[in-house]
């Protein structure tokens, strides 16, 4: 039996994915001690590894507006606090072995100091140097990170100088986004794989990882039944967009849809305009149980949510926060499971004339319907994949 340390950034979307691996993990032996915040111990403990919380100043993560690069920075800010209060704890749990996700950069180079293996297991694409060039997608977060350069150049104790100082790592923004592995674990479909990925071995397309099906039984399914049912959410993290759900409420007021919408937990009711019959609005809903009942999905384009939808075989309207989302929203429209919108851009008008086209047009359905029977059977045994993966490659590194 090998012991090792399981490392998560604390986000919804960073974890929910991963949580089938580790408990199959568990299942066949190995000892996984599951470091994250409080805030997800329940999930972590039901995979049976045994929960720590993170020691440190910062543990919350929160990002408003959609800004990638402050939650750029506050990753890169996360990683000197966690080196600085976790590295000496888990360097006396002498661990065989490391598993941290995609954003987890003090995973990866805790790995690094303590002189073991690493995996990195990735809840979205994986992001290249040549995925992050400058072009219109990348070209405002990458005039900001030369800002942030240029701006902390002088300053004693910014983030990279301390990272440098005391464990001698050269971090920059890029490598936060990157944080590849000899081995890295993705939770999709190889039907996803950009062109781009193809080339590396170290990246294994595992299939779609989904957990918890059963959350929030207490929805009321009953007034969605014999309707037409269109859902809406931009997912946990970057959701507090009232502006787009008042679209929303004004696209569908009155119209032949049931709408439902998930908030997220920084929007109160109050803050929308006046809710229609025809709508459910909600801080959180059971995703996977709503999708089986869903016509249509409007969503960021996450790949959790992405995955779940096609599962479920349900057309999507993409809008789509980051260059990696983007990555994921233009391979579903290459699919033909959907159509991309820029969300600051569409209007009223546009969504309800776009939702009335993935509706009435069959090939949508069609395509969706074809993919869901691919991915609802890859998912089955992802979680199986993926640890013989880890389990392979940590046995010859040892």
């Amino acid at each position: 039996m090998n012991k090792a340390i399981f490392l998560n950034f604390p986000t919804h979307g960073c974890i929910n994915s991963l949580l089938a691996t580790a408990t199959e993990l568990v299942d066949r032996g190995e000892k996984i001690i599951y470091y994250c915040t409080e805030e997800f111990r329940n999930k972590i403990e039901q995979t049976g590894a045994e929960f720590r919380p993170y020691e440190g100043i910062i543990n919350e993560f929160k990002i408003e507006n959609f800004d990638l690069y402050k939650a750029l920075k506050l990753s890169l800010e996360m990683t000197v606090d966690k080196l600085d209060h976790n590295l000496d704890i888990i360097r006396k749990e002498n661990p065989d072995y490391i598993i941290h996700d995609s954003l987890c950069t003090w995973g990866k180079h805790m790995a690094s100091i303590l002189k073991i293996p690493a995996v990195n297991l990735m809840h979205s694409f994986p992001v290249t140097k040549s995925s992050i060039s400058f072009n219109a997608d990348t070209a405002a977060l990458l005039l900001n990170v030369g800002l942030y350069k240029l701006k902390n150049q002088l300053k004693k104790n910014n983030p990279q100088k301390l990272l440098k100082k005391k464990y001698d790592i050269d971090l920059s923004l890029g490598d936060i986004l990157i944080n590849k592995e000899r081995l890295n674990i993705v939770y999709t479909s190889q039907h996803m794989e950009p062109n781009i990925f193809q080339k590396s071995k170290s990246y294994r397309f595992v299939g779609p990882s989904l957990f918890f099906k059963n959350e929030h039984n207490n929805f009321p399914f009953d007034k969605i039944t014999n309707k037409k049912v269109v859902y809406i959410s931009l997912g946990t993290l970057l959701n507090a967009n009232t502006e787009f759900f008042n679209k929303c409420i004004e696209a569908f007021s009155n119209t032949e849809y049931y709408v439902v919408i998930s908030t997220g937990f920084d929007i109160e009711k109050n803050q929308l305009s006046d809710i229609p019959d025809n709508f459910l609005v909600k801080k959180s809903v059971p995703q996977q149980k709503l999708l089986e009942h869903v016509d249509l999905f409007i969503t960021h384009a996450g790949m959790n949510s992405v995955n779940e939808a096609i599962c479920f075989g349900v057309p999507m309207i993409l809008l789509p926060h980051t260059f990696e989302q983007k990555l994921i929203a233009d391979r579903v429209m290459e699919m033909g499971i959907g159509i991309v919108k820029n969300i600051n851009r569409i209007t009223s008008d546009e969504l309800y004339m776009n939702i009335n086209k993935l509706i009435s047009d069959s090939k949508y359905k069609k395509q969706a319907l074809k993919y869901k029977s691919i991915f609802s059977a890859e998912e089955k045994s992802s979680h199986l994949k993926a640890v013989d993966e880890i389990l392979d490659y940590i046995q010859k590194q040892c």
